[in-house]
């Protein structure tokens, strides 16, 4: 796992485009739903990509060929195959390999400074994935993923 890049936002600007205070943007763009699909545009702008089409079994083809999939650290981080993931579903050992077979690498974000303005992406390997010890939803709580992260640098 390391850290690959750190983007500033100026919640200012940002909040004046959008028409809400400053405080409400943050509150906005702490959903990791959000805060994902924005790391899937800064992530391929930072290496010249291209996004996939929704329902894709990754979000960023990189100009190199990498497959990259993007995925928010919020109160844990989830590495399952979002096909496998939501009410009513459940995630499998094979959706799971599948999904891995199916990409290079996830990019993480991660949101600890959000306040300031501040998201770095962290790359996690498929080798570093098969050592986080998943739960068997195959994620992890962010405290244990910074834990280990944190621990590496």
């Amino acid at each position: 796992m390391e850290k690959l890049n750190t983007y500033k936002i100026e919640w200012q600007v940002v909040a004046k485009g959008l028409g809400l205070t400053v405080e409400d943007t943050i509150e906005m763009f702490d959903d990791g739903r959000i805060l994902g699909r924005y790391g899937e545009f800064l992530h391929k702008n930072s290496e010249n990509g291209k996004r996939e089409k929704e329902n894709s079994s990754f979000d960023i083809k990189e100009s190199n060929g990498v497959k990259t999939e993007i995925r928010t650290i919020t109160k844990q981080v989830s590495f399952a195959s979002s096909k496998e993931v939501g009410y009513g579903r459940k995630v499998t050992e094979d959706g799971f390999l599948k999904k891995l077979n199916k990409i290079d690498r996830f990019v993480l974000i991660d949101k600890r400074e959000i306040e300031k303005g501040v998201l770095d992406t962290i790359e996690v390997t498929k080798d570093d994935i098969l050592q986080l010890g998943l739960g068997k939803n195959k994620s992890i709580t962010a405290k244990k993923f910074f834990k280990s992260y944190d621990g590496n640098k």
